[in-house]
């Protein structure tokens, strides 16, 4: 059952560098000096402090906008066709704070500043958890560790985005400094600081638990993982720097920080009641464990709540105060729903556009004012042609998608999944390759597809001018759609040379097979239809109509897999690639079918382990971090991603300061500066 328990009740202090002071998220208060004393001087008062903390979270996780910072310019997706984060994808960004803008907005200047709101936060917990002589000291404890967690968690985002950047550890008092943009080499000094005191107190209270959404003993060895294998990859690796300020870690060489990254990875892995793989992969995503704390999988999530009409599942607001004086509220790219419901945006952002069924399926919905191509509003049924009869398919249902296409699978990560479809789990539960027509529903495009019996569309990932392609062009003329991963009549992208591969805008022509100008359509072209990720879906054993515009979905920000992935890599890192190999393979083998061998041979490098990581980790906001800190941005972009090959360059492993901040600054030029490049 979802929780309601841990909600947002208040928000945090004054936040120096960025904006006047934060609002109370629900009584609009500013709570700073006494009044501030008085309120997180209770029990509950640090409770909801701290659920603050984690609110910030939801902000980042599921979200529409770092989704386009996490995941897209990478070799794994392309954008679609209404994307609204282009110019990100294509690597054209600039430092200019677009506000509100939904347009064409990386949102980096809002991420900026809600970043540093929680960080901030997180500062004002340390001290009134601290005071609070309501807390017990077992309390103090487990309440501190996790503020300790989440500081370092939210500079972690911080650091791997800007690079050098201010640091504060004390809650801010005024806006009118001048900040000093610290070397990133300190940032992940002061990370793991955070994150062994954190261990520590986890340790001592006996926090080892999943629950209400909270960090624990294990989440934070789980993280600490990650933030050692980036410092190994990237600070030495590419930067080739060492932590700085932090006794325990300063002195280590890459080597090393690999072989602590690979020793509190095996820890975890090792404790299999906090989570162990569920051998059937499909079992990760379904609805019944989507929670934090009942995902067998899971080592840290950011929780939504059941309800999302609950503020409990909304950001706080902003900083940034409007002209009357009222907090102002962040982008609907990040908000989604705006403040008054929220949740997670997954299930829409990886999926073909609900009218791509062109002229060829029909108008299977109810048009109105309000919807075309799905159920009309206050409706859950559509009527058969062939009974008369209303047929049962939900509220809000869309036969073929949802109104928008944000991000589309590249053709790369097509062939990654399908290379070891006969033996992996993971292809089928991943990849969205086919949308069915509703039983009852089949005679309603009945003229264009005379024997269809379930498949609307069929996304096929063969060569469509292939003799094979064009036997099963062929064969679906009266059945069903085909598209083509390139080449046939309707290919998805415009070649198969990955370094070539665009989505189509329409059909390469118009149809031989089926004999039709209506597939000569902008809605039938491959930035509109597409093979989609189906792992997000309220429902991975039933994908094909993903119909809600939020889910309650829980983020699962780190899961057991990953840990293999960082184990295998920071063996590889230490040059055991032998090790590295069994390691991937312990993973694959529980990822297998039934009786397959799942398992890779030959010899293993960085190239084979972000394949590993593209399988099991696609879309998870990961990849963009993964290719930049191993040094394969570039290279990958280049040779995968025509969208943004002809832009990308060495001052993009950065993103530029938000032109916010640079204006708001005094000392611009001594202390605080521009990313190179921008």
């Amino acid at each position: 059952m979802k929780r309601n328990l841990y909600k947002v009740l208040v928000a945090c202090g004054a936040l120096s560098m960025v904006l006047p002071a934060c609002k109370d998220f629900l009584e609009e208060d500013n709570k700073t000096g006494e009044t501030a004393d008085l309120t997180y001087s209770s029990k509950n008062g640090v409770l909801g402090l701290l659920a603050n903390c984690y609110s910030y979270g939801r902000g980042w996780y599921g979200k529409e906008a770092a989704l386009g910072l996490s995941e897209m310019g990478t070799d794994l997706f392309y954008f679609g066709y209404d994307n609204k984060q282009k110019s990100l994808c294509q690597y054209n960004i600039t430092s200019a704070a677009l506000e509100s803008n939904v347009a064409d907005n990386p949102c980096l200047d809002q991420y900026w500043e809600m970043l540093y709101a929680a960080v901030d936060a997180c500062n004002n917990a340390l001290v009134y958890i601290d005071q609070c002589a309501e807390l017990s000291e077992t309390e103090k404890q487990q309440y501190t560790a996790e503020a300790y967690f989440l500081r370092a968690f939210y500079y972690f985002h911080i650091v791997n985005l800007w690079g050098d950047a201010p640091y504060n550890d004390t809650p801010a008092t005024s806006q009118n400094f001048a900040p000093t943009r610290v070397a990133e080499a300190e940032i992940y000094g002061k990370i793991l600081a955070d994150l062994d005191e954190s261990i520590d107190l986890f340790d001592k209270a006996g926090y080892t638990t999943k629950a209400d959404g909270r960090a624990n003993y294990w989440a934070a060895r789980g993280i600490k993982a990650r933030v050692l294998l980036y410092a190994a990859s990237w600070l030495s690796g590419q930067k080739g720097k060492q932590v700085e300020g932090n006794s325990t870690y300063s002195s280590m060489s890459e080597q090393q920080l690999y072989a602590a990254a690979q020793a509190e990875a095996e820890a975890v892995i090792g404790n299999t009641s906090y989570a162990s793989l569920y051998s059937n992969y499909a079992d990760v995503w379904t609805m019944t464990n989507e929670a934090y704390e009942d995902n067998q999988e899971a080592v840290f999530g950011i929780t939504y709540s059941s309800d999302i009409t609950t503020t409990a599942n909304c950001i706080p607001k902003r900083y940034r105060l409007n002209n009357d004086g009222s907090a102002m509220e962040y982008n609907n790219l990040i908000t989604r729903t705006g403040y008054g419901r929220g949740g997670s945006a997954m299930l829409l952002m990886f999926v073909s556009m609900w009218n791509n069924g062109c002229g060829d399926l029909g108008n299977s919905g109810q048009k109105n004012s309000q919807v075309f191509w799905r159920v009309a509003v206050g409706k859950t049924t559509i009527k058969s042609k062939e009974t008369g009869k209303d047929v049962e398919v939900g509220a809000a249902y869309s036969p073929y998608g949802r109104g928008f296409t944000r991000y589309t699978p590249s053709l790369r990560l097509w062939q990654l999944l399908e290379e070891h479809r006969a033996t992996d789990q993971r292809t089928e539960a991943t990849l969205l390759d086919h949308y069915d027509v509703v039983d009852g529903l089949q005679k309603n495009v009945e003229s264009n597809y005379p024997l269809l019996q379930d498949t609307a569309i069929y996304y096929c990932p063969l060569d469509g001018d292939s003799p094979e392609g064009q036997a099963k062009q062929a064969w679906a003329k009266d059945r069903y759609r085909i598209q083509f991963a390139f080449g046939g009549d309707i290919p998805v992208f415009t070649s198969g040379d990955l370094d070539k591969a665009t989505p189509t805008e329409t059909a390469k022509k118009v149809s031989d097979v089926y004999g039709d100008a209506r597939y000569n359509d902008a809605k039938i072209g491959g930035s509109r239809s597409y093979p989609g990720i189906r792992k997000f879906l309220d429902d991975v054993y039933n994908p094909s109509y993903p119909t809600w515009d939020i889910s309650s979905r829980d983020a699962i920000v780190m899961r057991v897999s990953e840990l293999y992935l960082i184990k295998a890599e920071a063996q590889l890192g230490q040059g055991n690639s032998g090790d590295a190999l069994n390691t991937i393979n312990e993973l694959r083998t529980v990822r297998a079918k039934e009786g397959e061998d799942n398992t890779l041979s030959g010899t293993c490098d960085i190239d084979m382990i972000l394949n590993e990581r593209a399988i099991e980790l696609c879309g998870e906001q990961m990849r963009w971090f993964d290719l930049k800190r191993t040094g394969k941005l570039i290279e990958y972009v280049k040779k995968y991603n025509a969208q943004a090959s002809g832009n990308i360059d060495e001052h993009h492993l950065y993103r530029p300061i938000p032109q916010t901040e640079l204006d708001a600054v005094s000392n611009l030029g001594n202390g605080f500066s521009q990313n190179p490049g921008y």
